[in-house]
């Protein structure tokens, strides 16, 4: 592993110093590919992805400064597994389709891009629009190559493939006909509630929507030497608390957007704002003790003040009439430190150049 990041400024540093740089030319690449795909509606939601989602990636690479000897492999690693959950999103959330074999389809592609030498297959199978000209199955072989570079990466491919088969039933159970939606979403957490009986099971479909667990992991494989024990403390500390708190604040700031649209909101369910921000809170406080037992513990605590100051940042957020004003002020008065205000002073800097 790479020296240790102790202190906001060293992290900020070397995210704009070195690891941005990379993401801007990746994404720019994937951004000129996007737009030569021959079908109308799949060119759209590519671009459409990469022009509203790009805080994903700028997000997702912050891990990438832990190990920046190996930024040239895990940049492009990260944005390209990251345009592949983006890009899938917008095709089952603005769907021609409400088939879940379709969105099933389509999200084979992400455990394909976790397996070294998988088979492409034809992943709009079920869909009507198909010519993508190659791109999906580009994004796929390009992590296919980068995760062969990762020389501890048999150790969590296991641990890497659970974590996006579990994305992938949530992105099927969230996007079919609506009535349907939360029976199946029920029926899933049943398979899993005795493994997770501190949360609920809203927040349990938010832990599995989010990628940062397997992010963190693919900086682990960055080791030639990897300890199990390791692994699994990570595991434990993003799954469910890292990622529940990541999607949550999603949530959260799309409150008022997905009321008004009629879209599925799983901080919704609260029954109020008061238990919002006390579920929160939990999550924050769980997340940064389970964070300070991980190997370089103070990243991992940078990375829950960060997503605390990232999201609460979002113009969203910050409408005084808003009825998440109350709940984002809450948390982000609790997460008061000097790191958490410099990365929302920066998580501002970059939501107003987006």
């Amino acid at each position: 592993m790479g020296k240790e990041i102790r202190h906001p400024w060293q992290l900020l540093y070397r995210v704009f110093r070195y690891i941005k740089p990379i993401m801007e030319k990746e994404y720019s690449s994937w951004y000129k590919r996007a737009g030569d795909i021959p079908d109308e509606e799949l060119r759209k939601q590519a671009l459409a992805s990469m022009d509203t989602k790009k805080f994903h990636l700028q997000g997702g690479v912050v891990y990438a400064a832990q190990e920046l000897v190996h930024a040239k492999d895990l940049v492009p690693l990260i944005v390209a597994y990251q345009t592949i959950s983006d890009y899938l999103d917008n095709l089952c959330d603005r769907s021609t389709s409400l088939d879940p074999e379709d969105f099933r389809q389509l999200h084979r592609s992400m455990q394909d891009a976790l397996t070294p030498d998988a088979p492409l297959r034809d992943y709009y199978l079920y869909r009507t629009e198909k010519n993508d000209g190659g791109y999906l199955q580009e994004l796929v072989t390009t992590c296919q190559h980068h995760i062969k570079q990762l020389p501890s990466y048999a150790m969590i491919q296991e641990r890497v493939l659970e974590f996006s088969k579990l994305y992938s039933d949530l992105q099927v159970y969230k996007h079919i006909a609506k009535p349907d939606r939360e029976p199946h979403l029920l029926a899933w957490w049943n398979q899993y509630r005795e493994r997770y009986p501190e949360i609920y099971w809203q927040e349990f479909s938010a832990v599995t929507g989010s990628t940062i667990g397997i992010f963190a992991l693919f900086t682990m494989a960055t080791a030639e030497h990897l300890a199990e024990e390791n692994v699994q403390k990570v595991c434990n500390a993003y799954f469910p608390w890292v990622c529940g708190l990541h999607i949550l604040l999603d949530y959260l700031i799309d409150l008022e957007e997905d009321r008004l649209g009629g879209d599925l909101n799983f901080v919704s369910y609260y029954t109020s704002s008061d238990e919002a921000i006390t579920r929160l809170q939990y999550f924050v406080a769980q997340a940064k003790n389970h964070a300070a037992k991980l190997p370089n513990a103070s990243f991992h605590r940078m990375i829950v003040d960060g997503l605390v100051a990232l999201y609460l940042a979002d113009r969203k957020v910050n409408r005084k009439q808003s009825d998440i004003y109350t709940v984002a002020r809450e948390l982000l008065r609790q997460a008061r430190s000097v790191p958490a205000l410099l990365f929302y002073v920066s998580s501002l800097l970059v939501r107003r150049s987006l």
